[in-house]
């Protein structure tokens, strides 16, 4: 029987504060849940790994992050995508450094409402409390975050709870629910095995539903993996589909533990981005100007994964990392940079944002001033939400070749369509220009200009190198063309070029048209000649090297081009050495079928007389007859063969 889907509204928010200042205890107050579930977390009497719990009845998924100094990349994998901040400052300790650190993060990541509870709150006078809220404020304040409410807790009695729920009802029912979505992101933070069941990973589900019974992949470092949601479960409940924000355990079909791991990411999407190199929108914390040299070594956070990267500045506030190993990702998710070195103000974390690129391409060179230039502008158009002039930017960026839809989309985290509805749709945006072409590919017509201009040097350049030829090989241009700017667009240009009369196509070959009615007619009349030399040795044929004699006037690389042009064109043939005239082969052919019409097989003997040629040309014309199936080879003899 299929569980029912989670159709209420939800959000999540997440704890933060410094160690010991009563995070978990407050959550267990709330919700009943000891988020405190490894040993060594009751032994020590601190959290270490992520905790969750939930208000059912206000729709409120809780997310309990350490507060030790050396546990950040864990509040850190906590945080990213939450809706907001229950922010826990001990009134008998007020602001410290780690409150600092934790509300640095959710200003990086954009998270910009928190309720405050001073916690602790019977252990203080009323002067304490007075201070450590005045603290609190002015900190958020500071540092540019709302402070929905203060709340005097105290867990030993029950103080402040009431008012605090009604708090966190406020943030919860003034926070704009999340459009749908096709792209589901859930980076995992736990995975285990449960008795009769197999693999269940957790994760909080911050863009997209998941369907119980339904396709998933497992994006990870090595690649992705398919898998199915064999369960679903939010805080506990099954349910038949999960949408976000939430807190989701899904038991995934085929998969054994060994294969997934924390920082992997559950998504819809086989081709999710394996990142090695991306661009971000980041905003970077005072005095962290060194730290953020071009090359320097940082440690990148996104979502529940953290890896080793290189930074480059692009400009402002734009910054390309190159990561030491690959990870799933995608455009618009958070992003958190940490160094080595802690500070007083906000720890060793650096700067933070969004990922607006997640397969960025190489940064131009230095002094290609003009390119650097447009990556940026694009770049800034793309964080602005400003497709109508990124989508231009983007196809001038690939130029000559085309941007195609799904991996655009991919890169920068857009809904799947959004790039045909936008550039072919009746609302459209991007470049009133943009050509639309096969496989979803998109592109400007000056990009079809520039290959057009190397189409004509190609041509010209083989022209000036084989003037004795009627024109180049159509494939060979082709791909020379591709290889620069890809299929699509090759062959539009070809395709312009050909009807606009700039090139002329026959046989298999290209060639200019003012190439072609100048030179053209004049390797015509030499190819004439050649083939009725060739014509009149009948079946006999004739050697290369004898051919440019019985041609007088000639010169041999002319007459060259002549034997390669009556090849295309199917007027002559190549047989071992000799060169027959495609018409006395037809009549051959004509000769041999009526043969074994009435005989079932014909000798070499025979054939020899049939043709009247001697053993020196029946060979290569009995091999050929039987590669192209008008006979089959029977021991010595031939007998009727099947052409295809």
């Amino acid at each position: 029987m299929t569980a029912p889907a989670e159709t209420s509204r939800r959000v999540v928010i997440a704890t933060a504060g410094h160690v010991d200042h009563g995070k978990t205890s407050l959550i267990r107050a709330l919700t009943g849940t000891d988020t405190d579930r490894l040993p060594d977390e009751k032994r020590r009497g601190i959290s270490i790994e992520l905790g969750f719990a939930e208000l059912p009845e206000a729709g409120i998924s809780f997310i309990d992050v350490p507060g030790h100094k050396k546990l950040v990349h864990a509040m850190i994998a906590g945080v990213g995508g939450v809706d907001g901040v229950l922010l826990c400052v001990a009134a008998d300790d007020g602001v410290m450094p780690q409150t600092r650190e934790h509300l640095h993060i959710c200003k990086l990541l954009d998270i910009r409402r928190a309720v405050v509870a001073l916690t602790k709150a019977d252990l203080v006078d009323d002067e304490m409390l007075e201070l450590a809220e005045a603290d609190a404020r002015s900190t958020l304040e500071e540092l540019g975050i709302e402070a929905i409410g203060v709340v005097r807790t105290a867990v030993t009695d029950g103080r402040g709870l009431p008012e605090l729920g009604a708090l966190l009802g406020q943030l919860s029912a003034a926070t704009p629910p999340r459009g749908a979505s096709q792209r589901a992101w859930l980076p995992v933070d736990r995975v285990f095995s449960v008795k009769g069941a197999g693999t269940v990973a957790t994760g909080t589900l911050t863009r997209g539903s998941l369907t119980l019974g339904a396709p998933v992949f497992v994006a990870t470092a090595r690649g992705v993996r398919e898998s199915a949601c064999r369960g679903l479960e939010v805080h506990g409940r099954s349910v038949g589909a999960a949408t976000a924000p939430c807190r989701v355990a899904v038991n995934l079909a085929r998969l054994e533990v060994a294969d997934v791991s924390r920082g992997d990411v559950l998504t819809l999407d086989p081709d999710l981005p394996l990142s090695n190199r991306l661009d971000a929108r980041l905003t970077a914390l005072p005095g962290t100007e060194r730290a953020l040299a071009d090359g320097s070594p940082v440690t990148a956070h996104v979502g529940t994964t953290r890896v080793g990267a290189r930074v480059t500045r692009i400009e402002a506030e734009l910054f390309q990392l190159a990561l030491d190993q690959p990870i799933p990702c995608q455009g618009g998710v958070g992003i958190v940079l940490r160094g080595f070195h802690s500070t007083r103000d906000h720890g060793a974390v650096l700067a933070g944002g969004r990922v607006l690129d997640a397969l960025a391409p190489p940064l131009p060179r230095r002094r290609d001033v003009a390119g650097r230039e447009l990556r940026a502008a694009t770049l800034l158009q793309v964080a602005q939400g400003d497709w109508a002039v990124a989508l231009g930017g983007l196809m001038e960026i690939a130029s000559p070749r085309p941007i195609f839809g799904p991996e655009i989309e991919r890169r920068f985290g857009l809904e799947p369509g959004d790039l045909a509805r936008w550039l072919t749709g009746k609302k459209r945006k991007g470049p009133a220009d943009a050509l639309a072409l096969p496989n979803q590919a998109y592109t400007l017509p000056r990009a079809i200009e520039a290959v057009t201009r190397d189409l004509t040097r190609h041509l010209e350049q083989h022209h000036t190198a084989h003037a004795d030829e009627p024109g180049m090989s159509l494939e060979t241009l082709r791909t020379q063309l591709v290889a620069r700017a890809g299929r699509e667009v090759s062959d539009l240009a070809i395709e312009r070029a050909v009807k606009s009369g700039l090139v002329l196509v026959s046989a298999g070959l290209v060639a200019l048209e003012t190439f072609a009615t100048t030179r053209g007619p004049e390797a015509r009349r030499t190819a004439e000649r050649v083939l009725e030399v060739i014509d009149a040795a009948g079946l006999e044929g004739v050697p290369e090297s004898a051919v440019a004699s019985r041609v007088p006037g000639e010169r041999p690389e002319s007459v060259k081009s002549a034997l390669t042009r009556l090849t295309n064109e199917a007027h002559a043939r190549r047989l071992s050495g000799l060169w027959f005239a495609e018409r006395h082969l037809d009549e051959l052919r004509h000769k041999v079928a009526a043969h074994l019409a009435t005989h079932a097989v014909m000798s070499v003997p025979a054939f020899k007389d049939l043709a009247g040629v001697s053993r020196k040309q029946a060979i290569p014309l009995l091999e050929q007859l039987d590669r192209e199936g008008t006979t089959r080879r029977q021991g010595d003899d031939r007998v009727a063969g099947k052409k295809d």
